[in-house]
């Protein structure tokens, strides 16, 4: 750092050079010279002034001008120059952090964070702040969106100075968000969506972002929105990116049921993935281009698909697709009469869910399980493994929580109790009209 001991010595003793030249009656310029080693040789009024507000001869004062900053501070203070290497070693860290997230090199992103536990001075504010990001970004991958949500906010409470703790805590909100939609908690999530954009506008961030907004607009049925939001996503660029927009372009034509635009998705998807080296965002666009086929009725391959998603989905280390394809892959099989088939992956999938954080997962689930019990004509069964699901998704405008409805009225219709198969038949009515 350029300047000289004085300034050093200022700073240490936390006097503002604006306060000084004020109460010395010096020129703030002058003295921002005098303090950067532009001029060493200050007139004799000025030198006593700042030797009789500073409390030091003026032989001192003098001395201070005539010393470079660096050399005062490592004979002095080498406490100073400690904590700068601490902090230039945080944010080179920050940022290789940041880029290796955006790339999902999570190994890399969890050496750099023991880096910056083990070599990164404690006194720093900002540590304790990405510490707690770090620890709610990794629970983020077990689905424990309760559990990060605090750990998410706690992270946020900095105000940023420099480029990339603007990013950074663009990336925190980021999460913040991300872990209220998987909780169906949406008004929280474009809350903090909106925030994180006011950080940080551009580049594969910004992308995620938008991604997001899109699938959320898509569950409350504000598929205008949704889709403005996807193609400012696309317009980010990346090859990810654009995989993980097409994903979210063809589920809105699905829930539209408009399945011509669909199924130019499915082209434009599966063309573009078969340009794309990495694994990453293939696993999501593939479930939903077997989601495509299943609801065009082609069986067969929407099987090929989704068991193409799981594959796709293990090399990436995608839990939450995974398993969402997995819960897709059960229902099909029943669909195709494999019941021993839809058991084994039932099975598997109660084995894989680490619990009950991502609300919307678990309720496609425990649909799943409720219409095979519709098939079997265990009503008693369906009811209560539905009303399970109803008493988590009901309050997210989504097509689980319809779904859970219908196999309420239905498994409450067969077993003659009309009050209660009216009251769900109300309610599928109700999340019609969200989605028209």
């Amino acid at each position: 750092m350029k300047g000289t001991a004085l300034k050093a010595y200022l700073e240490k003793k936390n006097i503002r050079p604006s306060t000084l030249a004020k109460e010395c009656q010096i020129d703030k310029s002058y003295l921002s010279r005098l303090l950067s080693g532009q001029r060493s040789n200050p007139r004799l009024r000025v030198l006593r002034r700042l030797a009789a507000k500073l409390g030091l001869s003026a032989a001192v004062v003098q001395e201070l001008l005539e010393t470079g900053y660096e050399a005062y501070v490592s004979e002095n203070f080498p406490e100073v120059l400690a904590e700068r290497a601490s902090q230039e070693r945080f944010f080179n860290c920050l940022q290789q952090v940041l880029d290796a997230s955006d790339d999902s090199e999570i190994a890399k992103v969890a050496d750099l964070t023991e880096i910056i536990r083990e070599g990164v001075l404690d006194s720093f504010p900002m540590k304790k702040c990405f510490l707690r990001w770090y620890e709610a970004y990794a629970l983020t991958f077990q689905d424990q969106f309760a559990t990060a949500i605090p750990l998410f906010i706690e992270a946020a409470g900095f105000s940023p100075r420099y480029d990339v703790e603007r990013r950074f805590k663009a990336k925190v909100l980021l999460g913040l968000g991300t872990a209220y939609l998987a909780r169906g908690e949406y008004r929280q999530s474009v809350r903090f969506f909106r925030e994180s954009l006011l950080f940080w506008n551009k580049g594969f961030q910004v992308g995620r972002v938008y991604m997001n907004l899109g699938t959320l607009y898509r569950r409350c049925g504000s598929y205008e929105r949704s889709v403005d939001a996807y193609e400012r996503a696309y317009e980010c660029g990346a090859a990810v990116i654009k995989l993980y927009t097409i994903s979210g372009l063809i589920q809105v034509s699905l829930d539209k049921k408009d399945y011509n635009v669909a199924r130019k998705w499915v082209m434009r998807g599966y063309s573009q993935a078969k340009r794309t080296g990495a694994p990453r965002g293939k696993s999501d666009l593939y479930c939903n281009i077997a989601e495509y086929y299943l609801a065009s009725e082609k069986l067969h391959r929407a099987d090929f698909f989704f068991r193409k998603a799981i594959f796709f989905a293990d090399n990436s280390g995608s839990i939450r697709t995974k398993q969402w394809a997995e819960v897709e892959l059960a229902v099909l099989l029943l669909r195709r009469g494999l019941v021993m088939e839809f058991q084994d992956m039932v099975r598997k999938l109660e084995s894989e869910l680490s619990g009950r954080e991502d609300v919307l997962l678990i309720g496609k689930h425990l649909n799943a399980k409720g219409r095979r019990c519709l098939e079997r004509r265990e009503y008693a069964s369906a009811a209560g493994i539905a009303q399970k699901a109803y008493a988590l998704v009901n309050s997210s405008a989504s097509s689980e929580a319809k779904e859970c409805c219908t196999i309420l009225y239905k498994a409450y219709k067969a077993l003659r109790e009309p009050g209660a198969a009216a009251f769900y038949l109300k309610e599928i009515k109700k999340h019609e009209g969200v989605e028209s």
